[in-house]
């Protein structure tokens, strides 16, 4: 028997894409997904924009690693038009844009062939000019021209089963709308856009049976502009200078909800949920190597790993021993950190990516998270789930709501690495019994934000965006 009740209807997460190697923003996605499915019984359909060949790879990579359960499901927008028959097809026609027609012009043998599926057209820069897509048996599925001459530059093409084209839309959020209109509701379909591209779509969605709610992933603000009356980013301008269309919008942090009222006003269907995670029953072990620490990251600029390396050559040697820190993922930074390890010598290793990463948690005394911001730091509370005491810049948005100093963690303040080194070496020199407490403290305050209680807060979330719809 499901443990919350959420609404009913047809739940749907709007991603453009599933990375073979995620984190973040679609780790977080799928997590959420999956406690929908394990706590309320409802099935969740991940919906996806970006063409791949190989969508049925993709789903059994995801289900081998436990991304997806029973219950969930990925639909594509391409694999789904490449199914429609001719009734469907023509269902299709009656959203087109007048005008069209005179933009429909076939690559032929013009462009990049390499794959059946798709013919791609680039100009001197590289740049995508137009992209024509076949079904399996060779007809033309469709054309996206993106020359258009003109105000709108762009403009898709979609043809009948025997590749005649039926006409278009001037947009390829036309496209989006229709595949979108086509997908069941039951009686309310439920669409939650983690992703920010996708959102920038879905923002202008509207239907009476249907129910959009946006969560907020990562800084609004431009880097160095100033917080919180700063620069917005130009990939999140459209979507929030649009906040009061959606249903609901979701923050994960309060810091980040306040920013954005400051800076753009307050609204009704704004809201906070923080991400959720498994956080496990029995109680972490206590006794454990007080001088092995872990980071699990992406090597990005923007996660400031050379700050660990740094503080970790600055901790030196504890008696005869140095303090250890292993830091788990991949990025385009890899070998620019090589190299800052090379040059100091510090105790540091890079492991390389593994999606079994988090079970370092279970015997690491410390973690540590150095970015210059966050959405939230979903991978404290999972540190602190496991007992592992997590060190973390006090940055924007979300160890400050997480981490209570000196409890169940320690902040220190942004890019101060000498008190990054105070801070490693504080725990490096103590006793297993000193820590003890703390890594209970950490553990009660993960449990604060389980699985549970963030579902729960789901539930009353979209009640409440579905209330304010029908009494709009």
């Amino acid at each position: 028997m499901a443990e919350i009740a959420l609404p009913r209807g047809h739940h749907y997460a709007v991603m453009w894409g599933i990375p073979d190697n995620y984190a973040g923003m679609t780790n977080s996605m799928l997590h959420r997904s999956r406690s929908f499915v394990a706590l309320a019984g409802t099935d969740v359909t991940i919906l996806t924009y970006e063409h791949r060949d190989d969508y049925d790879a993709v789903r059994a990579r995801l289900r081998e690693r436990g991304g997806i359960v029973d219950g969930m499901h990925i639909a594509n927008l391409w694999e789904d038009l490449r199914s429609w028959d001719d009734g469907q097809l023509k269902q299709a026609a009656t959203t087109f844009d007048p005008g069209v027609e005179s933009t429909f012009e076939p690559l032929g043998e013009r462009g990049d062939h390499a794959s059946p599926l798709t013919h791609v057209l680039t100009d001197d820069d590289g740049r995508v000019t137009q992209v024509d897509y076949f079904r399996a048996d060779g007809t033309l599925l469709g054309s996206d021209r993106r020359d258009v001459p003109g105000d709108e530059p762009r403009a898709f093409t979609l043809c009948d089963t025997s590749g005649e084209p039926l006409g278009g839309w001037l947009s390829i959020w036309g496209l989006y709308h229709c595949w979108l209109d086509s997908l069941p509701r039951d009686p309310v379909a439920w669409m939650i856009a983690d992703s920010k591209t996708s959102a920038n779509h879905l923002a202008d969605y509207r239907r009476d049976d249907v129910v959009t709610l946006h969560v907020v992933h990562g800084s609004h603000l431009e880097p160095e502009t100033g917080r919180p009356m700063g620069t917005i980013r130009k990939t999140r301008q459209y979507v929030l200078e649009r906040l009061d269309q959606w249903d609901a919008v979701v923050f994960l942090t309060r810091q980040q909800l306040e920013e954005v009222d400051a800076l753009l006003g307050t609204g009704p269907n704004r809201h906070v949920i923080p991400h959720g995670r498994f956080v496990p029953k029995e109680s972490p072990k206590l006794k454990r190597s007080s001088r092995h620490g872990v980071m699990l990251t992406s090597l990005t600029k923007r996660k400031q790993i050379s700050h660990a390396i740094k503080a970790m050559d600055r901790v030196g040697r504890l008696g005869l021993r140095r303090p250890t820190l292993d830091v788990w993922g991949e990025g385009p930074y890899e070998e620019k950190l090589k190299i800052a390890i090379e040059k100091t010598d510090a105790p540091v290793e890079l492991r390389g990516y593994s999606d079994q990463a988090a079970k370092e948690f279970d015997t690491a005394s410390f973690s540590l998270l150095t970015s210059n911001n966050e959405a939230f730091g979903l991978v404290l509370v999972e540190s602190m789930g496991h007992g592992c005491i997590p060190i973390s810049y006090d940055m924007p948005y979300g160890p400050g709501e997480i981490i209570t100093h000196g409890v169940d963690g320690f902040l220190v303040p942004p890019d101060d690495i000498a008190g990054l080194a105070t801070e490693i070496r504080r725990i490096a020199r103590a006793k297993s019994s000193d820590l003890a407490p703390i890594r209970e403290a950490a553990y009660r305050r993960a449990l604060e934000f389980n699985d549970e209680h963030v579902t729960a807060k789901w539930a009353a979330v979209m009640e409440e965006a579905l209330a304010s719809k029908r009494s709009a």
